[in-house]
């Protein structure tokens, strides 16, 4: 038997330290299988720590296995296969310092010091300290049925997306999905708009899948000029990505007619920022126009905030059943996640937290649109209807090397001279009092 000899700090608990020496002693294989510890009494006297302080690390180190006990003999080492210890790191977890930070007016920005993380909490601790052991096992492959109901009943309020709860695929990202989808359509050839989101693009190269674009105007993707041999056509209706325009109603009975034209065509929906519309009535989404004809796609990220990384996709029936019969892969949304975002959607904090975040962002996008028309006497502004970004048109010049700003030309493939000098302002994570120096410094 060894006597254990360990230097201590003020800095942590004394138990902690003393448990921490030991099983690291275990792990590093300095103390071997079966060899006595001091006893608690003895370990007290040595070390001059309270024996409630040993009685509390030794059985810590007993309940996670790591030591053994024989009544009235005292405590071995258990066979625990040991292990290289990981040097200390030197590094510190970073302290993010917001004042520090790069202005940035990008599209993916957003604003999330508003969120409401006390309901939020609430729900993170109903999922983890009740006995809700079936959250603990792999869980519906579509989703959580919970989860998936409370999506159909906002999407059919708030968008008028006619679906079943059957239909409803949940995914940890658009990128996730829309893998899927490839899977699930098949050989089919794709349209994608331009510009457009560079996402897609991505997963139908790393798919291996034909795609072609077709140009966007003030009216949106311009359906008539979709060609016979394409099945599959990606658009963004109710706020293009990145121009922000509208497909026009005259665009949409154009693009569900020509989907109706084949058999195997339809229309991938992405309602990436649906939620946010500040001008008129809110647009009904294309899937209510057609629901066989179009497969609906969103995500939380931006009603709810980036990292959740959850997002879903409404199913046509016919693609419904193709997808029953594949090698279906897990759910990728852990389930306390799913519950989580069930609850705070069945309790109405969802659409509550939607209404306080959308009377933010268009009273952050008046402050903007304000000081850019104050600062940028020659420009026109395009977009601003919807979302967290529109489109500045100027040819003064901007700052871009103090902050960080997106271009039209950044999401356009070929060669486009329209789209010189568009400049993406998103404005999504600005506080509202640095608003005007924000775009004071944007003019270079």
């Amino acid at each position: 038997m060894e006597i254990l000899t360990y230097k201590f700090n003020d800095q942590q608990y004394l138990y902690i330290q003393l448990y921490e020496n030991i099983k690291r002693d275990i792990l590093s294989g300095k103390l071997k299988y079966n060899e006595k510890l001091p006893s608690k009494r003895k370990l007290s006297t040595h070390l001059n720590l309270s024996g409630t302080t040993i009685e509390i690390a030794y059985q810590q180190l007993l309940d996670e296995g790591y030591i053994y006990s024989i009544p009235k003999v005292g405590f071995f080492v258990e066979d625990i296969q040991t292990i290289n210890i990981a040097p200390e790191s030197e590094s510190d977890i970073p302290n993010f310092d917001h004042t520090q930070r790069q202005l940035s007016l990008k599209i993916e920005d957003s604003h999330i010091k508003s969120f409401p993380f006390h309901k939020f909490r609430k729900y993170a601790r109903d999922a983890f300290e009740q006995e809700q052991y079936h959250l603990l096992e792999r869980g519906d492959i579509q989703g959580e049925e919970i989860l998936r109901n409370e999506i159909r009943r906002y999407l059919y309020h708030s968008r008028g997306v006619n679906c079943e709860n059957y239909q409803i695929i949940i995914g940890s990202s658009t990128e996730q999905l829309f893998t899927l989808l490839t899977k699930i359509l098949g050989d089919s050839s794709y349209i994608l708009e331009n510009p457009g989101y560079p996402l897609i693009q991505k997963v139908l190269q790393s798919e291996h899948k034909n795609y072609q674009y077709i140009d966007v105007d003030e009216e949106g993707l311009i359906a008539s000029s979709l060609p016979e041999d394409i099945e599959i056509v990606h658009v963004t209706p109710s706020h293009q990505f990145p121009t922000g325009v509208v497909l026009s109603a005259k665009r949409r009975t154009e693009l569900i007619n020509w989907s109706k034209q084949k058999e195997n065509r339809y229309i991938i929906e992405d309602d990436y920022d649906s939620e946010f519309r500040y001008k008129g009535r809110p647009l009904s989404a294309l899937q209510g126009m057609s629901n066989e004809r179009v497969i609906y796609m969103s995500t939380f990220s931006k009603s709810i905030f980036p990292s959740i990384r959850c997002a879903y996709l409404v199913l046509p029936d016919k693609l419904m059943e193709v997808y029953k019969q594949m090698t279906k892969p897990n759910n990728t949304v852990p389930r306390h996640i799913q519950y989580m975002i069930a609850a705070f959607m069945k309790d109405g904090e969802f659409e509550r937290n939607i209404n306080r975040m959308r009377k933010e962002y268009k009273k952050k996008l008046e402050l903007v649109l304000q000081s850019v028309k104050e600062t940028f006497k020659q420009s026109k502004i395009t977009g601003s209807d919807a979302g967290m970004h529109f489109v500045l048109k100027t040819n003064e010049a901007l700052n871009k090397d103090s902050i960080a700003i997106n271009t039209i030309d950044d999401y356009y493939s070929g060669d486009k001279i329209s789209y010189k000098n568009q400049y993406i302002i998103g404005f999504g994570s600005i506080e509202d009092d640095e608003i005007s120096s924000v775009i004071k410094k944007l003019k270079n």
